[in-house]
């Protein structure tokens, strides 16, 4: 009997380790887990032209948003915020459509559309929606994919996102420093996406 309920222990220890597990994975599976190796010659190629993007692109792509953090801070500049890493982008977060449109006629959405004309981006919540988190999906007409590119929940912001060239991207926005819910203006974020090496980097004002 002493036998039979130590294995009815170590049966029950297992099952709850398997649930946390589990439970670990659902939480952070928006995330690459950092466990794969990046080159460092492709980071350091990535982070020049990451460099050119902060100190000339921001401004020309989104200068409404670098505006509204200079009228905050006047030597608010994007060209010094600081690579707080770069990962992996997920690509467990694909899903295959039959049929993919990519509104090339609307003109609203025409920057939100790929310089090739092949791709487009669909940026979901933030303020102006009122909804709590924010996602950013690709969908890759020539492939017939959607691709969660990036997200978050309420601590998070995203302002907005441009295309650099076919396989680049920007997101600007903005997070709470405690990971808690973003009330205010918190500080500036910067993500870039090289959709070719399937990378992104975040940049910010306090990278560590």
């Amino acid at each position: 009997m002493r036998n039979k309920g130590r294995k009815t222990l170590y049966a029950a220890a297992v099952l709850v380790a398997a649930v946390l597990l589990l439970v670990l994975t659902v939480r952070t599976g928006h995330r690459d887990d950092g466990t794969v190796s990046i080159d460092p010659a492709v980071v350091r190629e990535l982070a020049e032209k990451d460099r050119a993007i902060l100190r000339t692109g921001i401004t020309a792509a989104f200068p409404e948003w670098v505006r509204s953090w200079k009228s905050r801070d006047a030597m608010f500049n994007p060209s010094v915020l600081q690579r707080e890493g770069i990962e992996v982008i997920n690509s467990t977060l694909i899903t295959r459509e039959n049929e993919v449109h990519v509104p090339l006629d609307d003109e609203s959405l025409r920057p939100l559309v790929s310089p090739d004309g092949t791709k487009y981006l669909e940026l979901a919540g933030g303020s102006e929606e009122g909804e709590p988190d924010s996602e950013l999906t690709l969908v890759d007409a020539a492939r017939s994919e959607r691709q969660r590119l990036l997200f978050y929940g309420p601590s998070v912001r995203f302002d907005d996102v441009a295309w650099v060239d076919a396989e680049t991207v920007v997101v600007v926005g903005a997070g709470s420093d405690e990971g808690i819910p973003l009330t205010g203006s918190g500080q500036p974020l910067i993500w870039i996406f090289h959709l070719q090496q399937q990378l992104v980097s975040t940049y910010s004002v306090s990278a560590r």
